[in-house]
């Protein structure tokens, strides 16, 4: 049995209520305070017509409100949607739909593609975390304000295999995946970062990652409250403001996209990152992380390697190699196994390259109402990466390349075959193949090759307003080349893997 992660701030609670429990700017919450306001807002969730059957979106940015909401849902038993909100509306609506979700929660911010999210996916209930509610919707501050000041909602009685959230990834299809985490998942995952980053309740994490994205939420995110820590929430990307709210919070720990790290390089004073003890990060360039140990010599830097079907991070470096083994993405956590496979699923030797598979306690159930896909993503009980890699002598993992067609651009999943049915569906386009191309700040970019129907009145300037009306930004390709042809082998697929090559030898 696994108890509901909410009975966390209980114990907490009991033991030490006076600690901060949540920063966010100048508001603060012992976790005394925290789980009151858990309470209050489940009780408004309830009160508002949301119940434990429901699956809730939540659209919003890094505030406190916002992990609130999250903890108040997982209270009542409900299960929780973080919805990433830079993907454009229509986006949004398919995956509302695809879920079934039928409870939205939105900021501000989002009121204008709440209302057109309510009317195209049929939702039930809509509640405004703000001033501007739909017609006929709540607000959560009205729901709160008919409440006595103290009130108890009962944690809801969870089990390993119980649902606890969805987290939609693009994946490598042309639509989006909603991976399921269970309370077991999100047990093992907390279990796993408390060992292996060595969280203690002295630990002050600061989350700037999107609270939509597992890493947001995962690393260690929520885990800091099982080891009764402190969470400060930040919403920036920028390396000044980040280094400023590092300073002033006295963080101990942090997870960084590269795109950070460049940043975080060209800092003036290193002495506003003197209280870190760690840094997490993913697909950074050798010299770059070289880089930073120099200007931060006693900073244990954490390579990784995960994805959101693994509940985050499936391999950890360690401190103790990290300097022997740069470059190495370093051994599995604690609860997990990995395993390099052949073309026939055979076991290779050290050294050797292969498909990249992995089991255990953290790796998601599958995806939400698509068993095609969850079927083949599994084989003899192990989840298929489709990455490719290789295990040294010591068993420490190193990175090679994917297999898929997967965009990973500043910390965010670019799906090809996505960008290509939107790119397919503009009268005048044939033919589009889309690859990645590296960029220096953002890892990947997209660049779409199109191909034009016969007198088509088109340039690459249409062509991208198109993507830019039906697809978030980041997936947007940075290049449109407008080509005769596309490489095709003999059965008339389209060779990327020429386009790739011709890419890379424009760049020498």
């Amino acid at each position: 049995m696994v108890a509901n992660f909410t009975e966390v701030l209980r114990r907490q609670a009991n033991r030490r209520g006076d600690a901060e429990a949540l920063i966010d700017g100048s508001q603060r919450w012992t976790y005394a305070a925290l789980d009151a306001e858990v309470d209050r807002y489940a009780a408004a969730l309830l009160a508002g017509g949301v119940t434990p059957s429901d699956l809730v979106g939540v659209l919003g940015r890094n505030h406190a409100r916002y992990l609130i909401e999250l903890l108040a849902i997982a209270r009542i038993g409900a299960v929780s949607v973080p919805l990433n909100w830079r993907l454009h509306a229509t986006e949004q609506s398919w995956i509302l739909s695809q879920a079934g979700i039928g409870v939205l929660l939105f900021d501000d911010d989002f009121a204008d593609d709440a209302a057109v999210l309510h009317a195209e996916a049929g939702l039930r209930i809509s509640i405004a975390n703000g001033k501007r509610a739909l017609g006929g919707g709540a607000r959560i501050d009205d729901l709160l304000a008919e409440l006595p000041d103290r009130v108890r909602v009962p944690d809801a009685t969870k089990s390993p295999e119980d649902l606890h959230r969805l987290l939609y990834t693009s994946g490598t299809t042309s639509r989006p995946k909603g991976v399921m985490h269970s309370y077991g998942n999100i047990a093992a995952n907390h279990l796993g970062q408390m060992l292996e980053l060595e969280l203690t309740p002295a630990d002050r994490i600061l989350i700037s990652a999107p609270l939509f994205h597992v890493s947001g939420l995962e690393a260690p995110g929520l885990a800091t409250l099982v080891a009764g820590g402190t969470i400060v929430l930040c919403e920036t990307f920028k390396p000044d403001e980040i280094a400023e709210v590092v300073s002033r919070e006295q963080i101990t720990g942090l997870v960084l996209a590269a795109q950070i790290l460049f940043g975080i390089m060209e800092l003036d004073r290193m002495d506003d990152l003197a209280s870190i003890r760690y840094l997490l990060f993913a697909g950074v360039a050798p010299a770059v992380r070289r880089r930073v140990k120099e200007l931060l010599p006693r900073v244990r830097l954490v390579d990784t390697y995960g994805m959101t079907e693994l509940t985050n991070g499936c391999c950890y470096m360690d401190a103790a190699h990290e300097q022997e083994k740069v470059g190495s993405l370093g051994v599995p956590l604690p609860l997990m196994q990995l395993r390099i496979v052949d073309g026939d699923f055979n076991e290779v030797e050290p050294g050797v390259q292969g498909e990249i598979i992995v089991r255990g306690a953290k790796v998601s159930p599958g995806y939400w109402r698509d068993e095609a896909t969850t079927a083949a993503s599994r084989r003899d009980g192990w989840f298929l990466t489709g990455d490719v890699g290789y295990l040294d002598d010591d068993g420490y993992l190193w990175f090679v390349d994917r297999r898929t067609d997967l965009i990973k651009s500043g910390g965010e999943n670019v799906a090809t075959a996505e960008v290509e049915r939107v790119l397919a569906a503009l009268d005048g386009v044939a033919e589009v193949a889309v690859i990645g191309v590296p960029d220096p700040r953002w890892d990947e970019v997209p660049k779409a090759f199109v191909t034009l129907a016969a007198e088509a009145d088109l340039d690459a300037q249409a062509i991208r307003q198109h993507c830019l009306a039906n697809l978030a930004k980041f997936k947007v390709p940075r290049d449109i080349e407008i080509v005769d042809s596309l490489p095709r082998n003999d059965s008339g697929k389209v060779l990327k893997r020429v386009l790739r090559e011709n890419e890379a030898e424009k760049a020498r």
